[in-house]
């Protein structure tokens, strides 16, 4: 055989094996935290008071609360809002798993709104909290616009609509 159809062979070989090896880790990740009895995948107990499933038709969302007082440019706050999307998502991807996998297969709804202050931004990442919403604050690295520490944008979920709103619904758009 010439050189380059071994190349491609064994390129190819490559790829396939890491595609199976995506499944096999997705399958693995999708299955932590369940419990297989009798051909039945039933969620631990553990597993369901972290993970608190949302009515079955009620949809999902997630609200990213921009601090006004800071009068950042259109792309620090883009920017911004990624970092806390990220953030939130990064920081329950344990315990909110299933509520997860329905925001994302809804098209992610996300809401921009805006904030204040610092001080309204902390209370009401409190209160997210408290309702067991997960809850992810940006603090600026301070290398353009803002100074450093400055706390830039609250997200809020994803988590059920209503119970979102319980808590920013009082906020206007962005």
């Amino acid at each position: 055989m010439a050189p380059v159809a071994l190349y491609i062979a064994d390129s190819l070989i490559k790829v396939l094996t890491g595609f199976a090896m995506g499944f096999v880790v997705r399958d693995y990740t999708a299955r932590k935290g369940a419990v297989k009895t009798k051909g039945i995948k039933k969620t631990t107990a553990a597993a369901k008071a972290l993970n608190p499933v949302p009515r079955p038709r009620e949809e999902l969302k997630m609200v990213l609360c921009v601090n006004e007082s800071l009068k950042m440019g259109k792309g620090k706050i883009g920017a911004q809002c990624a970092h806390a999307a990220v953030g939130v998502l990064q920081g329950s991807q344990k315990t909110q798993g299933v509520a997860l996998r329905q925001w994302e297969m809804c098209g992610q709804p996300k809401i921009a709104l805006r904030i204040n202050s610092e001080q309204e931004m902390d209370d009401l990442a409190e209160r997210a909290r408290a309702a067991g919403l997960p809850a992810y604050i940006v603090c600026d690295a301070g290398r353009t616009q803002i100074a450093a520490g400055s706390q830039t944008v609250l997200a809020v979920g994803p988590a059920a609509k209503s119970a979102v709103d319980a808590v920013t619904g009082h906020l206007k758009l962005l």
